[in-house]
Parts: C-alpha cells; structure tokens; sequence
C-alpha cells in the first residue's frame, strides 16, 4: 500500500508508531509525510499554486521504520512522485473546526490530486480536539476553551468539507480521542495541549493503522517508549471507538 499525506508535524505525531505497527503485521506500507510546521489546507493550496518549496518529504519504505527526510520539497513533485493508492489530507489544528478554513481550498487540492492520480482513494483525517486546561490562545478565542464543543465542530466541519470536496471518507480520529478523555481523564495524550505526547502517537497510530489494514495493530514487541502496557493495551482497544 502507498500511502501519502499532505499534513504537517501534527500528522508526523499521527504516524509516529505507524510503520512499525506495520512492519509487526507484515504489511507493504510506503509512507509519505509531506510535512510542513502547523500547514493549514490554504497554505497547502498556495504552496501547491506558487509551487513553493517549502516542505519535508518524510517518507518510510516498506518495511523500513527510520524516515528519509529531504527538505526543500513541493507539493506536486511529491503527489508526483508516485503512483499513490491513498491520498490523506489534514487541516491545521486550530483551524479545523473553523468551516471556513477549508473552502475553496480542499476542493482545488483533491481536484489536482485526483487528475494527478485517477485511482487513489481521498481522506481527510478529522484531527484532536485541544486538550481540557489548554491554554492555547486559538483555544479560548474560537473555542471557548471547551473542548467537547471543540471535536463536535471539528467532527461536523470535517464532514461538510469532505462532501464538498468530494472525498472518499473521513479518518475520525478526534472522535476516538475524546472516547479516551471520556473513559479515562487521568491519561493525557498531548504534551502542551495540542502536541500530541507518546500515547498520543501510539493512540493516533493504531487508529490509522485499522482505518488503512482493516485490522487491529499488532503492537508486540514495539517499543512504546514509557507506555504502561496497562495502558497501551486500553488504547489499543479503545482506537476502535469510531
């Protein structure tokens, strides 16, 4: 499977475990991260108009858990670069649950993608909700510091632009997020409140995992880097949760 996702270093957090969880299921995952620091879907577009050169091209081979990461990279000569099964777009956190922030501009970047790549499939991942206490100033400005009115406006922004854009399907990872604030609040899964922390990477990473095998991860062996496996295994269950 080829998969590439115009995203950001929030996406680079999603897919943290991601090709080991692969490696593990012995799945072909080549993985591009076309990553550019806090993206939003307008600066992809602009980026993908003035053909800038401003991205890292984060990219794992099949059965390769190291990333190559070569800068100075622009957005058509990675959608370019291959004959891509899954195409995978992300919004900037603190505009996702902005409807605005999305129109016209997915719809111009799936359109190029979908001349480029007649046969991939489109996504467009509805990313996490702040976290509860956060004290981003995008938080308190458009989100009233809630994060449940947060992922609710994500979750119902996501949805109009994917219909709008004409996506395939939306990954709801935020959704899956706000099951394990719900079911646990002790588990943190960001750093500062918006950076995801390693359970964070670990959740986001079995969720993607499942959305793309159509399988849970096997996550034996992995190196979860401080995680108890109590909770690894909670997450790991709860990354069905969609």
């Amino acid at each position: 499977m080829k998969v590439l996702i115009i995203g950001s270093n929030f996406t680079s957090q999603m897919i943290e475990y991601l090709p080991q969880l692969a490696k593990a299921g012995g799945k072909e995952l080549l993985l591009g991260n076309l990553r550019a620091e806090n993206c939003s879907i307008e600066s992809h577009y602009r980026n993908y108009i003035d053909e800038n050169e401003v991205y890292t091209y984060e990219t794992y081979l099949p059965g390769i858990t190291e990333a190559m990461r070569p800068d100075g990279i622009a957005l058509h000569e990675a959608v370019e670069d291959d004959e891509w099964d899954i195409i995978i777009f992300s919004q900037n956190i603190a505009l996702s649950g902005i409807r605005e922030s999305y129109n016209p501009y997915l719809a111009e970047l799936s359109a190029y993608c979908r001349l480029m790549i007649p046969g991939a499939e489109t996504i467009l991942i509805e990313p996490w909700a702040y976290e509860p206490g956060c004290d981003k100033k995008a938080f308190i400005k458009a989100y009233n510091s809630d994060s449940d009115e947060m992922a609710s406006r994500i979750s119902e922004c996501c949805a109009s632009a994917a219909v709008t854009a004409e996506i395939d399907r939306v990954i709801s990872l935020g959704k899956v997020w706000q099951a394990v604030r719900d079911s646990d609040p002790g588990i943190s899964l960001t750093s500062d409140g918006e950076s995801a922390d390693e359970a964070g990477k670990f959740l986001s990473s079995c969720v993607l995992h499942r959305e793309l095998f159509s399988e849970s991860a096997d996550y034996s062996g992995l190196d979860l880097k401080g995680i108890s496996a109590d909770t690894a295994a909670f997450l790991h269950r709860l990354s069905s949760h969609i």
